[in-house]
């Protein structure tokens, strides 16, 4: 009975040790995306390629990247830019407002290919847009500080950033305000809306909305934005603070620095500000 039992055992175990080494493994070819540009002359912030091969997701892959795929053969390769809204790594989301990339190409098993896609906005115009290049500026100031200062600097050595940006400076005293906001404009309530802005900072300055109501004005933060020596890019999903709000006849959005006096001055730098939503 054992010595039956046993030749069963080894012959299961010659049948399983055939398949595993008789299994023939996919080998897969390799993708390479460099970086996402955008066409045009604007700043902008791609971290990820949101990837689809024979219209099938393959994933999201943060820039630069390299990765395998199973399918071999010509094949319909799209990719579309992905960003960090409201800027945290946690939320990645794939812009709506950019074009997709579509590419024809061969791919073959061990093989890699490699390419920089380009994309472009889709819009026609942006709903609002201050880049500060023209006469004077959209921006107003409301401040409780008499010690701030707004001004347009010269700057043409980025083209991407325009000839010039605004500096917004507070000198006061502790609990002191500086605040800029833009004109009043409606907002779609049923629509993906974004603002898309440039800034850097010494300190952390705050950007937020007024929900203008008929009967009352209710004003919010939308995000604090940390101390930024260098400009940085951020996408700040207003959808959903829209919804919140979304009995008011219209909105306006402001910029502002709290005044920390462990520095000599408070300073905010802003350009290439834009509200955009599908029309």
């Amino acid at each position: 009975m054992h010595m039956r039992f046993s030749l069963f055992i080894i012959t299961l175990l010659f049948f399983f040790s055939c398949e595993v080494i008789n299994t023939e493994e996919d080998i897969p070819s390799i993708i390479t995306i460099e970086s996402i540009e955008v066409d045009g002359n604007h700043t902008f912030k791609i971290t990820d390629a949101w990837v689809y091969i024979d219209n099938e997701f393959q994933g999201v892959f943060p820039l630069p990247a390299n990765f395998p795929v199973l399918k071999t053969g010509e094949q319909e390769i799209i990719v579309e830019a992905g960003i960090k809204k409201n800027g945290i790594s946690s939320t990645r989301e794939n812009y709506p407002f950019f074009t997709s990339f579509i590419v024809n190409s061969e791919l073959l098993e061990n093989k890699n290919i490699s390419f920089s896609p380009n994309v472009s906005y889709w819009l026609t115009n942006f709903p609002f847009n201050e880049n500060f290049e023209g006469v004077g500026t959209s921006l107003s100031v409301v401040s409780d500080s008499s010690n701030h200062t707004i001004e347009k600097i010269y700057d043409s050595s980025n083209n991407n950033y325009g000839n010039y940006y605004a500096k917004s400076v507070i000198s006061g005293e502790f609990g002191e305000l500086f605040e800029c906001n833009t004109p009043d404009f409606d907002l779609p309530k049923d629509k993906v809306v974004y603002l898309e802005m440039d800034y850097k900072c010494n300190s952390p300055i705050i950007v937020g909305i007024y929900a203008n109501g008929s009967s009352e004005i209710d004003k919010n933060t939308i995000i604090f934005l940390n101390k930024k020596e260098e400009w940085n890019k951020i996408y700040i999903s207003l959808t959903e603070i829209i919804y919140n709000y979304n009995d008011a006849n219209d909105y306006k959005l402001f910029f502002a620095i709290p005044r920390d006096t462990t520095v000599t001055q408070n300073e905010m730098y802003l350009d290439n500000i834009r509200i955009l939503y599908e029309e």
